[in-house]
């Protein structure tokens, strides 16, 4: 391991897990993941399960600045069933809202920190327990300004007032955690899901909704944010990035040639972050060729960790796995280890074997 580096730990848990309450979340990772983890997260349990799909749901449809323009039936996400390569074009199955007129919009609680100020709670007594080992962090996951919003809003001339109060939002929500969880007990972990997937289509759209862009015009606006993302974590506490191809469908949602895009935005996020940057984590295809991990000749990050995700939760056999770290190897010495996304939607019984696959993972990366 780098010395340089802060963040401990040669496995990283993306965010998600497919459980109904924290305590299980905590209880189970501590136990099929012990000597491997540096942070931990809560599992995005409850309301949080569909991810984004928590804000329509219990924020944006209850916000009376708001008006929606249309609902899920039910009133839920429910994921879609995808072919390889299909995308949705409408925003049929989404929530979809408008701002008021007249209204000036602001977010006084997204929810994040409630949720995290009361995982922290079970999180810290279970450490005190001895069943959560004592140098381990409380990671708290949050999705980023453009993930947030912009499948949600189909009116995109309202994106820039709604992404400046989200981000205000979002900074009040950290505040809030930090009156709460040391700041040298903290992870701070941004997900860039839809703006990994909007750059990685070039100049199609997800979203038949979205705005005809070049591919730069889409990196200014999905890179703008990280200009701000940093600006309310203090130094004690460790930030790292989630570069997300997203599972909505299936993973992943769009085509992934290389590593390419998240060599870029990791060097684009540590040269617009005026501290450091603790990690960042990238996701790798199953089959990948020396030319997917070529393009990590090109990282300009210092101490800044790496993880790679390399476990795939359908694998059980140490091969495919072996090949991908041994790929690694040639374009990066040091990195550690995690599966391409979150685990909130695989099946709970198999989450131990997922586990154990990792843990598999993490010993042979330590021999070769």
């Amino acid at each position: 391991m780098n010395a340089a580096t802060r963040m401990r730990g040669d496995v990283l848990l993306v965010g998600s897990m497919p459980f109904d309450d924290a305590e299980t979340v905590f209880r189970e990772t501590a136990k099929g993941l012990k000597g491997h983890l540096g942070c931990m997260p809560d599992g995005e349990v409850g309301p949080r399960k569909n991810w984004v799909g928590m804000l329509p749901e219990f924020v944006f449809s209850k916000d009376p600045q708001l008006d929606v323009v249309s609902a899920p039936a039910g009133g839920q996400l429910t994921q879609p069933d995808l072919e390889e390569g299909e995308h949705i074009q409408e925003s049929e199955g989404f929530w979809t809202f408008k701002i008021k007129p007249g209204v000036k919009v602001r977010f006084d609680n997204l929810l994040y920190a409630d949720f995290a100020i009361e995982s922290y709670g079970t999180f810290k007594r279970l450490r005190d327990e001895g069943v959560i080992e004592p140098a381990t962090r409380f990671q708290v996951c949050l999705p980023a300004p453009n993930s947030a919003i912009n499948a949600f809003f189909t009116d995109t001339s309202e994106w820039p007032e709604l992404h400046r109060a989200y981000q205000a939002g979002l900074n009040n929500e950290i505040r809030r955690i930090l009156d709460v969880v040391p700041a040298d007990d903290l992870v701070i972990q941004y997900d860039l899901a839809w703006e990994c997937v909007d750059l990685a289509m070039g100049e199609a759209n997800y979203f038949a909704f979205w705005p005809k862009s070049t591919v730069a015009e889409k990196w200014t606006r999905h890179t703008a944010f990280l200009d701000e993302l940093w600006q309310p974590i203090p130094e004690e506490t460790l930030l790292g990035y989630h570069w997300c191809y997203g599972t909505w469908g299936g993973w992943p949602m769009t085509e992934m040639k290389d590593l390419e895009l998240c060599v870029s935005l990791s060097n684009e996020a540590v040269s617009r972050t005026k501290r450091r940057v603790d990690y960042v984590h990238m996701p790798v295809i199953k089959e990948p060729d020396d030319a997917f991990f070529a393009p990590l000749d090109g990282l300009k990050i210092g101490d800044t960790k790496v993880y790679l995700g390399v476990v795939h939760e359908d694998e059980t056999s140490i091969e495919p796995f072996r090949r991908r770290m041994q790929g690694a190897r040639r374009h990066l010495r040091e990195f550690g280890i995690g599966g391409v996304c979150g685990y909130g939607r695989i099946d709970p019984s198999d989450l131990p074997q997922v586990l154990r696959v990792h843990t598999d993972c993490a010993t042979e990366l330590a021999r070769i």
